[in-house]
């Protein structure tokens, strides 16, 4: 404490304040690193949440007292971290009329004096609220409308007019629907309305365009959009099929794979009509067929002719004729075939390998290719396979592979460079502005602690200090000038 005290005594007016306001400042900052440390750490409550919806979470949340604050531009609600889960059960317990819509809770206060109208209106918002629910549990939807337009049936009268329903969805970002979606969303309402069909269903998205096809030329343009879906699936089927097992063999990255289905896209109905006759088995000859009906006719010619008859009857004569009629049935035997688009009618193959192969390692990789894929000569199936090495030779560049290498290993790492920085924690800025500050004031104490320090003397021995006396002493006496050689004091 002594050493202190005269140090800071030894120190001037203007050292003693900049040391008193450097520790002023640095106790100051320590204080708000501090607090800003121990503060409440708030966490997500409910995020992507559009306004509507922030607003009525944000007023429950008032009414059950609880802190919160909004982010991202108040599409996101934080709460503190103890709070999450259990403010997230109470509010997704009440009856909010989230995403703008309100189900069967509506009958949950109903009103006993209500009209019918009332009863029919509210039955119909419920309606559309679950459907709307529903439709936003599938996968890459944001946001939907449901409308439905029930026409209106009376007692005495009704109406030949079939309800329909038209959905809005907004998908997000870099999400589009697939077929079987929409598909899915038009079964779901006609299976929850009565007297809706599926085709009665019209999806839009976010743009105003139909993601359904109902119509002629429509229905034409779906055909086609399928058949070219059914044909990328099968390409994409096969080479990754091909690909795992080259990758399974040669390694990951050394071949290139790609296989290309020609698909049959003709449709055809052949109905063929064949006669069966019957046959007997004890009469030789031709079929005949199956009797059905006889009829047998006879005629007497004795009224024709009346001595004659007479004569002839005398004589033991017949004067009687006859007719007999069959009618036959033959057996008939119809098949009919139908062909229907999507049968495979052609696949051409191509392997890229890295590395040159022998021709037998060649031709053992065709077969091995051929039987992954299916291949089938008689229809006309193709097969190449080459390597990297002879592709470069044929084009006239030696250092094409080694090009290809350095290209792929800069792409692998310009992809990659982006992971990585997101990978990265994130330093809070409050600390780097922190550490900053702290370093600058100790930098500044620093200067004003050297600034205030008094300039270092040298200090004499004893012995040099008797010598210097002396000399003093004798030139005082002499009044000569002092000696040049021995002397530690020399005049200049």
């Amino acid at each position: 404490m002594a050493s202190v005290t005269e140090n800071w005594q030894a120190l001037s007016t203007r050292a003693k304040t900049g040391l008193v306001v450097g520790v002023t400042l640095i106790a100051g900052l320590a204080v708000g690193i501090a607090v800003w440390a121990y503060r409440p750490d708030y966490q997500v409550l409910f995020s992507d949440v559009a306004a509507p919806d922030a607003a009525a979470m944000t007023a429950e949340l008032d009414r059950l007292k609880v802190p919160y604050q909004l982010a991202d531009g108040g599409n996101t609600i934080l709460v503190p971290r103890d709070l999450v889960y259990k403010t997230r059960l109470k509010v997704m317990g009440k009856d909010l009329p989230l995403h703008g819509a309100v189900g069967f809770e509506v009958f949950n206060n109903a009103d006993f004096g209500m009209t019918e109208f009332v009863q029919k209106v509210n039955y119909q918002r419920a309606i559309q609220g679950e459907l709307t629910r529903t439709i936003l549990s599938i996968d890459g939807i944001a946001s939907a409308r449901v409308h439905l337009a029930m026409p209106e049936q009376g007692l005495f009268k009704k109406t030949t007019t079939k309800p329909k329903a038209s959905i809005t969805v907004v998908t997000k970002p870099n999400h589009v629907l697939a077929a079987e979606q929409v598909s899915g969303i038009q079964r779901l309402v006609a299976a929850s309305v009565p007297d809706i069909q599926a085709a009665d269903v019209t999806v839009l998205d976010q743009h105003g365009v139909a993601l359904t096809r109902n119509g002629g030329g429509e229905a034409a343009t779906e055909s086609a959009s399928a058949m070219l879906d059914a044909k990328r699936g099968a390409d994409d089927y096969l080479t990754r099929k091909l690909a795992k097992v080259l990758d399974a063999t040669f390694g990951a990255g050394e071949t290139i794979a790609t296989v290309d289905v020609l698909l049959n896209l003709d449709q055809s109905r052949v109905t063929t009509e064949e006669v069966l006759p019957a046959r007997s088995g004890t009469q030789e000859g031709s079929p005949t067929g199956v009797v059905v009906r006889s009829r047998q006719s006879v005629r007497d010619n004795a009224a024709a002719s009346g001595g004659a008859s007479a004569t002839g009857a005398r004589s033991g004569e017949s004067l009687s004729s006859g007719s007999t009629e069959a009618d036959y049935q033959v057996g008939r035997r119809v098949a009919q075939s139908v062909t229907t688009p999507g049968a495979t009618r052609r696949l051409t193959v191509a392997v890229v390998v890295r590395n040159p192969l022998s021709d037998y390692q060649m031709e053992k990789l065709k077969e091995v290719v051929a039987l992954t894929v299916g291949l089938n000569s008689e229809r006309g199936d193709a097969i190449i396979i080459h390597s990297m090495t002879t592709l470069g030779s044929a084009a006239g560049d030696k250092h094409a592979i080694d090009r290809a290498a350095a290209a792929a290993a800069a792409a692998d790492q310009q992809a990659l460079t982006p992971a990585l920085a997101r990978a990265r924690p994130a330093v809070p800025p409050e600390l780097v502005w922190a550490a900053a500050a702290l370093i600058m004031l100790a930098l500044l104490v620093w200067a004003i602690l050297r600034r205030a320090q008094p300039p270092a003397t040298a200090t004499l021995t004893v012995e040099e200090r008797e010598r210097l006396l002396l000399q003093v002493r004798q030139w005082i006496d002499t009044k000569h000038e002092p000696a040049v050689n021995g002397g530690l004091w020399e005049r200049p």
